[in-house]
């Protein structure tokens, strides 16, 4: 009996497998497993730089928190002054750089200290044996690994001779301190007389300045200082004559 030439052509399906003419199954079983490999192995390397990122991301975060000035402080002794300063969470400081200024509001720098750079409390102390007669103004210039500078508060200390101490070396006072919108301060006065008062900033630049009128003994004046952003600055008073004046640092908040 001789088979048709269409039973020969005729595919079989056995189950679910299909064959081809010659009866043996088709090979789609190794595309889908290749496919399937590469689709793995790309997952696996996205995710392994995944996690990369998130621990530099991570890693440069701790490393560049800024570190913590818990207080500052200073005293006179024998004419000499004696700053003490608390940091905390120091872990990206370059160095501590100290600086001086008079009432001219000028500062320069008169040391310089490492930073030990740990997460503990670090005590850091500092002697300035040659302070200026007068008013001396203290602040820190902090500097980071990435070179980027913040500043410290300001701390004024006296030092006064003991004839200028007889004599009451005159003083300003301001308050509040800090100051929102405005500001006082009281001053006495030998004679009337017209003032400058004038407010700079830590580079020295003028900011505010006006015309003012004592009296003969004691002054209570107001300045507004709304305009000014928070920040910390001085306050001065001079005579027009310009051999008098007083200085006097002070925070402006809000």
């Amino acid at each position: 009996m001789k088979t048709s030439t269409n039973a020969i052509l005729m595919k079989r399906v056995s189950g679910r497998q299909t064959t081809n003419l010659y009866g043996r199954p088709k090979s789609t079983t190794t595309k889908t497993t290749l496919i399937l490999h590469l689709a793995l192995a790309v997952a696996f390397l996205f995710a392994g730089l995944t996690r990369a990122a998130a621990q530099t991301t991570s890693t440069t975060s701790i490393n560049t928190t800024p570190a913590l000035i818990l207080s500052f402080d200073g005293q006179v002794m024998n004419n000499v002054a004696l700053l003490t300063w608390v940091m905390e969470n120091e872990t990206n400081s370059k160095w501590i750089v100290i600086e001086r200024s008079g009432d001219n509001g000028e500062y320069d720098s008169i040391g310089v200290v490492a930073g030990v750079n740990n997460n503990n409390m670090t005590t850091y102390t500092f002697s300035d044996n040659n302070m200026q007669s007068g008013n001396n103004y203290y602040r820190l210039r902090m500097v980071d690994m990435d070179n980027v500078v913040r500043y410290s508060k300001i701390v004024s200390l006296d030092n006064y001779s003991a004839d200028q101490t007889t004599a009451a070396a005159p003083k300003m006072i301001v308050y509040p301190n800090p100051a929102a919108a405005t500001i006082n301060y009281t001053v006495s006065a030998t004679a009337n007389q017209q003032v400058i008062v004038q407010v700079y900033n830590l580079a020295g630049v003028v900011l505010l300045s006006a015309e003012q009128q004592l009296n003969a003994g004691n002054n209570v004046q107001t300045l507004a200082v709304s305009s000014l952003k928070a920040g910390n600055y001085f306050l001065k008073v001079t005579n027009v004559e310009g051999n008098s004046q007083y200085v006097q640092p002070f925070v402006k908040i809000m």
